[in-house]
């Protein structure tokens, strides 16, 4: 199995390099590159990448590409649970709804959803183990 973020980046290889006009021919591709996806799985691909379809075919539009958590790692401030399925994220004023979209662009963690305001951010999680994860990670980054 491909991590997630190698199977991204080949799909933005693959609409970079063909035209691609469907997820079922994107799907097909990634299948003859031996990367084995679903539409879902890829539909999520495609919006973490910021692809859109225009002229009939997918391309990636780079102004619309994510910061990566490390970028944004002088703005966390802490992470602390709060509850099971709870994870609060504090940050420097302004940066919640950007340090929010990095973390959900992150490999899986388990993240159901976040909801950023101006310095603090709720990240809903599956299961304790994974509200775990997202703390670690943050942690690691402070």
């Amino acid at each position: 199995m491909v991590a997630v973020k190698e199977r991204r980046e080949r799909v933005r290889t693959l609409l970079t390099e063909n035209a691609v006009s469907s997820q079922q021919e994107l799907l097909s591709l990634l299948a003859e590159n031996g990367v084995e996806s679903t539409q879902p799985v890829l539909s999520r691909d495609l919006q973490a990448l910021g692809a859109v379809k225009h002229g009939g075919r997918y391309v990636v539009l780079e102004a619309n590409r994510v910061t990566r958590l490390e970028a944004l790692q002088p703005l966390l401030r802490g992470a602390n649970a709060a509850g099971s399925n709870l994870v609060v994220l504090t940050c420097e004023p302004g940066a919640a709804s950007s340090i929010a979209r990095a973390l959900e662009e992150e490999e899986p963690l388990g993240i159901l959803g976040t909801v950023a305001g101006d310095d603090t951010i709720f990240v809903a999680v599956e299961s304790e183990r994974r509200g775990e994860a997202v703390m670690k990670r943050v942690q690691d980054l402070l």
